[in-house]
């Protein structure tokens, strides 16, 4: 039976973007009786390189078929070639795309019995993605021993999988008595399905009284953490030794691995299957372990595993480093820019350093993540420039801290930090008001008595920071009134559409956060996304947008007799 055909909204974007390409690789996931596309890989040449790709997509996400731009008569011998990689699809895809004008079009088809059959399509919106799937996180730990030389680090690679496979292992969700074991799950109902799993699990988080009044609109996905624990060998085996336990000879090379895999799963998806989709998880990042170790020409250093998902990207992509070898080093240098040319991704902002690391532990935070989502303007043929990325939302009386009446400016620098942090630019923490304080004192901008004071900031002071702390720089706009930013509304669009940071606003005694711009150029008329760090409540959504802390503002919200400048921050051009 052939499976009906969903494509993320996010991969037609991104299929829109791209020009002058002849076609790569499909990654998509199986579920009931649906095929969804999640992602695709770009082909530089006649040989298909998807082989080398797949263990860095996420478990269950797997090759399902090619896509094409324009005419290329070697297709049907490239479906002939794929279809011997694909497992999740007796039927591949091939994905026709073109661009007419200012329109695109794409256009689907099956393979089957050798021929290419047109077929209907469904585009799945980003919302609906973050509400359909969800992710495992496996963590665990493994010790490796090898010989430094290629036969021993595969046949000792080789031997730990099949270890793993063959029912070694038991998997814990994190916090609960949840286990899966290969023939059942301890903790639940045998015949539930992941969304139960997932309702277990929040529980919790709602008897801690974390539930907002009004739900978010989804901006990611939702991820779960699962322990992997080996199970002890049988009584007979000598010693007792646990299955991985490895015995060092002389001169041989103990490797400790951290275990962080991840599986894309559907919430339809029976738990019963989790077993399996986790082995997988683990056998796939030994893979990519095996890969890093064989790449290390000189001494063996320890591999770590990172998780990317740049934005508006729909899925995760791993990869693993050796921890000698730091970002900028050539040979590190050159497989990022393979991979940003692979994924079809521009060299100018960073994707896959380690500083862009996805950040899981952010998800359960209790600050709120792109309040502005869901909120809608009302200008009136007037297009949307909006910040690029997340940000955390910083406010007056956080981390029980009170700055009420003086530290705003502070939190609209966290916000604009937090922000760096998020698109990968920077690893440093958001500073809290005494590190901003000490560092302004530092440079020589204020007296030492500023310190652990309570004395307000600018936009100058924003800028400062924002350079001492992420290394970013800003352009400064000075404006003489609040009614001379209702003629900036071409400049602020630029601004978010080329650079796509939030933008610092201070003027009087009061700071703001401006997030975007509605503008309509033909009449002029503008309305700005403003992020207000002057509130004092919890981090309550519905009182946070339904109160116009976060909320779309007309001009008259600008003091007409104050002047204001906006530090408005720079993208770093790096990749």
């Amino acid at each position: 039976m052939t499976a009906n055909l969903q494509i993320s909204q996010l991969v037609v974007n991104r299929l829109k973007n791209l020009k002058d390409v002849c076609g790569g690789g499909l990654f998509g996931l199986m579920y009931s009786k649906n095929l969804i596309i999640m992602g695709f890989d770009l082909e530089s040449s006649d040989i298909l390189n998807f082989k080398k790709m797949q263990d860095n997509f996420p478990t269950e996400t797997d090759l399902c078929g090619l896509f094409k731009f324009g005419e290329c008569s070697d297709t049907e011998a490239h479906m002939q070639e794929i279809l011997a990689c694909v497992d999740i699809t007796d039927n591949p895809i091939l994905l026709k795309c073109s661009h007419k004008g200012d329109e695109f079009e794409l256009k689907a088809s099956q393979y089957r019995n050798g021929k290419l059959v047109e077929i209907e399509y469904e585009v799945i919106s980003e919302e609906i993605l973050y509400r359909q799937f969800f992710y495992a996180r496996l963590l665990g730990y493994v010790e490796i021993a090898i010989d430094n030389n290629v036969k021993s680090i595969k046949n000792e690679f080789l031997n730990v999988r099949k270890k793993l496979a063959s029912g070694n292992v038991i998997f814990q969700c994190q916090d609960h008595r949840i286990f899966f074991d290969t023939d059942k799950v301890i903790g639940l109902n045998q015949e539930a399905v992941m969304l139960d799993l997932l309702d277990v699990l929040k529980v919790k988080k709602q008897d801690e009284g974390k539930k907002s009044k009004k739900e978010q609109i989804p901006t990611d996905f939702t991820t779960i953490n699962i322990n992997c624990l080996i199970k002890k060998s049988d009584e007979n085996e000598k010693n007792s030794r646990a299955a991985l336990n490895f015995v060092l000879e002389r001169n041989r090379i103990l490797i400790p691995i951290k275990i962080d895999a991840i599986a894309a799963l559907h919430i339809n998806t029976k738990t019963m299957a989790l077993y399996d989709i986790l082995v997988e998880s683990l056998c796939r990042t030994l893979r990519l372990v095996e890969e890093n170790v064989l790449e290390q020409t000189e001494k063996v250093s320890v591999p770590s595993t990172f998780h990317f998902k740049p934005d508006n990207f729909g899925h995760f992509y791993t990869c693993i480093y050796a921890d000698s070898t730091p970002d900028d080093e050539k040979h590190l240098t050159s497989k990022r820019r393979e991979l940003h040319q692979q994924l079809g991704i521009a060299l100018t902002r960073p994707v896959f350093r380690r500083s862009n690391n996805y950040n899981f532990s952010v998800t359960n935070s209790s600050l709120l993540v792109n309040p502005h989502v869901g909120l809608k303007s009302s200008v009136i043929g007037g297009k949307q420039s909006l910040v690029q990325g997340k940000y955390t939302y910083h406010h007056y009386m956080q981390d029980n801290f009170n700055d009420d009446g003086w530290g705003c400016a502070y939190r609209s620098l966290q916000t604009l930090c937090s922000w760096f942090r998020f698109q990968g630019y920077s690893s440093t923490k958001v500073p809290n008001h005494e590190e901003i304080q000490r560092y302004l004192v530092k440079v020589g901008d204020k007296p030492s008595n500023f310190i652990n004071s309570r004395q307000w900031i600018g936009s100058m002071e924003v800028s400062t920071c924002l350079h001492g702390f992420m290394n970013v720089d800003s352009r400064i706009m000075h404006v003489t009134s609040g009614s001379e930013l209702a003629s900036k509304g071409s400049e602020l669009a630029y601004h978010f559409e080329s650079q796509g940071t939030p933008i610092m606003i201070g003027g009087g005694v009061l700071a703001h956060t401006i997030l975007g711009v509605d503008f309509n150029s033909n009449t002029g008329e503008l309305k700005f996304l403003i992020l207000d760090p002057h509130f004092t409540g919890s981090d309550d959504l519905q009182i946070v947008q339904n109160k116009g802390w976060c909320g779309w503002k007309n001009s008259s919200f600008w003091d007409k007799t104050a002047y204001y400048n906006l530090c408005m921050p720079q993208r770093p051009i790096m990749f």
